[in-house]
C-alpha cells in the first residue's frame, strides 16, 4: 500500500505541474523550428561556376544566390589548389560540374564538406607556379578569384593531352605547329622608342592615302540614357550628337581620295537619339576595322566654378577624379569599376596602348589651339589615364573626350552656341588630320 500511495501522490504532483511542463515542451519546439529555419534562410546557394583564360590568367567566378559575408579563399599544397569556403553553403539543384581547357590553370573541380556548417568548392591546379588575387562582384553576387601563372613564359605551353580523343594532338605536334606560326608571324612588341612609335602612326597615314582609313566618332549617351543634365536647358546626349555629325561634315569635306581612288570613311556609332550599349560601340567600331575611335562627351560637377576641357586614354586612373569620370560614364561605381579594372588591364591591346596616348595628346592640344584664339577664358585639364568600358573593346587608337562642363555657367552658356560648337568641331577634326598625317591643300578651311 506504501508503494501505491507513493505513485498516487507522484501522479498528483505531475497532474499539478502539467501545464508548466506543457509549455516548457512548446518552447523547447518553437526554438526548435526557429533555429532549423534559420539555418535554412541563411543557407548560400552556389547557382553556377564559371571560368576563363587569357594569357597567363585563369579567371573563376562563383555565382551565389546572395553575399556571402564570411566566406574564406586560400589555397593547399600537395596537390596545388585553391578552395573557397562558404558557411552554411549549398549547391544548387541542377548545378554542373565544369570542364577545363588546356591552357587553363584549373584541371579539376570538387566540392566536400569540412564540418556540417561549412562548404568547400576546391578547385586542383596544374602547378604550383601561381600566384592569386580575390575579390567581389555585385549584381549578381560574385566571388571572383584571378590565377596567374608566374612561371617563365618558355614554359606556359598547353599542357599534353593522352591520345588524340580529346581532339588534341601530341604535345610535340603542337609544339612543332606553333614553331611554324611563329616563323610565319613573329609577335608583336609593343615600340619603345619615339622613332618605332613615329613608324606606327606612318602606318595608319599610309592606310589613309591608300583611301582605307575608318574614323568613328561615338556620341555619347543616347535614348533613355541622357547623360548629364546642364544649365541652361542643356543635355549631353544631344551635345555629343551634334557636335559629332559637325565633325563628320568637317572631315567628309578635307579627307582626300586614296590613291587608288577610293574614299576613307567617317562613321556614327549612332545618327539619331537612341541607346546603344558600351560594348555595342566598341563592337561597331572593330567591325568597320576603325583606325581611330573617339568617344565624345560633357562634363559636369557638383562644384560649380568647376570648368575645363580633357582628353582620356584607356589605362588606370591617373586621380580619384577620373575614376568617379570613368565611373560615371560607365554607368557603375567606384568601388565595382576598381574591381573590374583589374581584369580589364590584364586583356592588353598593343597597339591601343601605343597609339592612344598619342592620339589623345594631338586632339587635345589641337582643340586647345582652336579655342584660344577666338576665346578667352578657355581651360586645359590636359591628358589623363581612365578606365573607360567604351573604350576597352576598341581594337585601336581610342580617346574619350571632355568638351566642358555643363554645370559651369561660362562654359555652359558657350556650348549652347552654335559658333563655339563648331570651332570644337573643327579643332578636334584638325587634330585627327595631324594625327592621321593627312594634310589636304583644303585643310585651310580648317585655319578660319
Amino acid at each position: 500500500m506504501e508503494t501505491g500511495g507513493s505513485d498516487v501522490r507522484f501522479e498528483t504532483k505531475l497532474r499539478g505541474h502539467r501545464p508548466s511542463i506543457f509549455i516548457l515542451l512548446f518552447v523547447v519546439w518553437t526554438a526548435l523550428l526557429s533555429a532549423s529555419g534559420a539555418v535554412a534562410t541563411g543557407a548560400t546557394r552556389v547557382l553556377s561556376f564559371r571560368h576563363f583564360s587569357t594569357g597567363s590568367r585563369t579567371f573563376l567566378e562563383f555565382v551565389l544566390s546572395r553575399k556571402s559575408y564570411k566566406h574564406r579563399v586560400g589555397r593547399l599544397k600537395n596537390p596545388s589548389r585553391i578552395f573557397v569556403d562558404i558557411p552554411l553553403g549549398r549547391l544548387k539543384a541542377g548545378f554542373r560540374l565544369p570542364r577545363f581547357g588546356e591552357r587553363s590553370l584549373a584541371q579539376k573541380f570538387r566540392v566536400g564538406r569540412p564540418d556540417r556548417k561549412r562548404m568547400r568548392l576546391v578547385v586542383e591546379l596544374r602547378h604550383s607556379g601561381f600566384r592569386y588575387d580575390t575579390f567581389t562582384l555585385p549584381g549578381p553576387d560574385r566571388i571572383v578569384v584571378v590565377l596567374r601563372d608566374t612561371r617563365p613564359a618558355r614554359e606556359r605551353m598547353p599542357m599534353e593531352r593522352s591520345g588524340t580523343r580529346d581532339g588534341f594532338p601530341p604535345l610535340w605536334i603542337q609544339l612543332k605547329r606553333q614553331a611554324r606560326r611563329v616563323e610565319k608571324k613573329p609577335p608583336r612588341k609593343i615600340p619603345r622608342s619615339k622613332k618605332e612609335r613615329r613608324n606606327s602612326i606612318q602606318k595608319i597615314a599610309a592606310r589613309f592615302r591608300a583611301g582605307l582609313g575608318v574614323i568613328v566618332l561615338d556620341p555619347g549617351h543616347g535614348g533613355k540614357d541622357p547623360g548629364a543634365i546642364g544649365l541652361y536647358g542643356l543635355n549631353e546626349k544631344h551635345l555629343a550628337l551634334d557636335i559629332s555629325r559637325r565633325i563628320t561634315r568637317s572631315l567628309r569635306k578635307i579627307l582626300p581620295p586614296g590613291v587608288n581612288g577610293d574614299k576613307n570613311k567617317v562613321f556614327l556609332t549612332r545618327t539619331r537619339d537612341r541607346y546603344i550599349s558600351l560594348n555595342e560601340r566598341t563592337a561597331f567600331a572593330n567591325k568597320h576595322d576603325a583606325d581611330v575611335f573617339i568617344s565624345i562627351h560633357a562634363n559636369s560637377s557638383p562644384i560649380k566654378s568647376t570648368r575645363g576641357i580633357e582628353t582620356y586614354f584607356l589605362a588606370e586612373a591617373s586621380t580619384e577624379r577620373a575614376l568617379k569620370l570613368a565611373a560615371r560614364e560607365s554607368g557603375t561605381t567606384v568601388s565595382r569599376l576598381s574591381d573590374v579594372d583589374k581584369i580589364k588591364h590584364d586583356l592588353r591591346f598593343n597597339t591601343k596602348m601605343r597609339e592612344s596616348p598619342q592620339l589623345a595628346k594631338i586632339i587635345q592640344s589641337a582643340l586647345l589651339s582652336r579655342l584660344t584664339r577666338k576665346y578667352s577664358n578657355i581651360k586645359d585639364l590636359g591628358v589623363k589615364r581612365g578606365p573607360f568600358y567604351v573604350l576597352a573593346g576598341a581594337a585601336n587608337a581610342s580617346i574619350l573626350i571632355e568638351l566642358g562642363f555643363l554645370s559651369n555657367r561660362l562654359e555652359a552658356r558657350r556650348l549652347r552656341a552654335p559658333k563655339f560648337r563648331e570651332n570644337i568641331a573643327e579643332g578636334i577634326a584638325t587634330g585627327i588630320l595631324r594625327f592621321i598625317g593627312v594634310y589636304p591643300q583644303r585643310a585651310s578651311i580648317l585655319r578660319r
